[in-house]
């Protein structure tokens, strides 16, 4: 059965391995990226916002130099066909383990679009030899080589890894980028480097590392694989993860051998307040999210596609959303429960901190109980039920 661990030790664990116990001085910003195991990217403003949440006196223009100056940090498409920023290390490993599922949406869509594997190889190739003279928008691309069916495909070679999101057209605000080819921007990259197997045991190794203890669901659907898989790269990774038990939880634990030694000899750091953005690494990185989440109030965090809001986390559990006003001139935190002043103050403080990094010209932060009229619409914006 394993050992039993409490839930606010695993919680407190946990948080401090997403370095979130306390924004971190130490590591470099490829480190925290790792450690975290990689970044969701749908939104443009979502890496930056997890990172201020865990480093001291971060700044927009650090992300963009590791991603479009020195190059330490990429966008792809990787786990669970979703855009993702990983260190440049890791991207063999990601792209090998998540290849047979980026492979089958690909072929859904052209075929469904009527364009041959033939059509789509010669389409690539134009695009490369067109990207010589330096990176272009897809609007760009797709106006200098006007084929009916061109428009379709170069949409797609970003997530088929043959393209690669360079420097941004924009805002940090903006999912807006020039593109380059993949082997152009990262000549060093080598992503046949490892077999499929192999990647999907490292990518697996590298979840437990980031996220453990999680259950065997929780991995298979983080990673993007099927429980068979997912098995078998734990067959493969042998006595260095070993089960445990949670408090109050029913399912078997998995986490690595010398993590439940850290574990158990570390103590719960103190309770941490938090706002962190929608889709967060700590939020989404598990199925199933009742270690910090009451089921009854699931509804008010996760959209119908299981994507989170931004969230208030104090002492490793969500304790209510935030969201920027329609105009981004205020913040709007809902709560569960009521708070005391002092806790009050304390998220005022979190917040008008929050605020001036997102560049509202005031620090308007409205505190109340989350409305019941209310629901989460998207990762990033409420709908009004009825």
């Amino acid at each position: 059965m394993g050992d039993l661990l409490s839930l606010r030790q695993v919680n407190g664990f946990v948080l401090h391995k997403q370095h979130l116990a306390a924004p971190t001085h130490s590591a470099s910003i490829v480190e925290t990226v790792e450690g975290v195991g990689g970044l969701h990217a749908t939104g443009a403003t979502v890496p930056h916002l997890s990172l201020r949440a865990r480093r001291k006196a971060f700044t927009k223009e650090e992300l963009h130099h590791a991603l479009y100056e020195q190059r330490s940090l990429a966008k792809v498409l990787c786990m669970r066909n979703t855009l993702f920023v990983l260190p440049t290390d890791l991207l063999p490993v990601a792209y090998q383990a998540t290849k047979k599922r980026r492979k089958a949406l690909l072929v859904r869509y052209l075929r469904h679009h009527g364009i041959t594997d033939d059509e789509y190889e010669r389409a690539c190739a134009r695009v490369a030899d067109l990207l010589l003279a330096g990176p272009r928008t897809t609007a760009e691309i797709k106006q200098q080589l006007s084929d009916a069916s061109m428009g379709v495909m170069v949409d797609l070679m970003p997530d088929d890894w043959r393209l690669v999101r360079a420097s941004p057209h924009g805002t940090w605000r903006s999912n807006l980028h020039q593109y380059a080819p993949f082997e152009s921007w990262f000549p060093d990259v080598q992503l046949d480097s490892l077999s499929q197997r192999d990647a999907q045991v490292e990518l697996v190794r590298h979840y437990l590392s980031a996220f453990g203890p999680a259950t065997e669901q929780d991995v298979a659907w983080w990673v993007g694989l099927a429980l068979k898989e997912v098995r078998q790269a734990l067959e493969l990774l042998g006595d260095s993860v070993v089960e445990s038990k949670i408090e109050g939880l029913e399912a078997s634990f998995l986490l690595h051998a010398h993590d439940l030694d850290r574990l158990k000899r570390g103590s719960s750091p103190g309770p941490a307040l938090v706002l962190l953005p929608s889709l967060d690494p700590y939020i989404m990185g598990y199925k199933e999210r009742s270690r910090f989440l009451q089921p009854s109030k699931y509804g008010k965090v996760f959209d119908r596609a299981g994507n989170a809001l931004p969230t208030v986390l104090y002492d490793g559990c969500v304790i209510g959303v935030w969201i920027e006003d329609s105009k981004r001139h205020a913040l709007r935190v809902l709560l569960f429960d009521k708070l005391d002043k002092g806790f009050a103050n304390q998220l005022e403080d979190e917040g008008e901190r929050l605020s001036g990094f997102l560049g509202h010209d005031t620090s308007d932060i409205q505190i109340e109980l989350y409305p019941e009229d209310v629901y989460p619409k998207t990762p990033f914006t409420l709908g009004r039920k009825g």
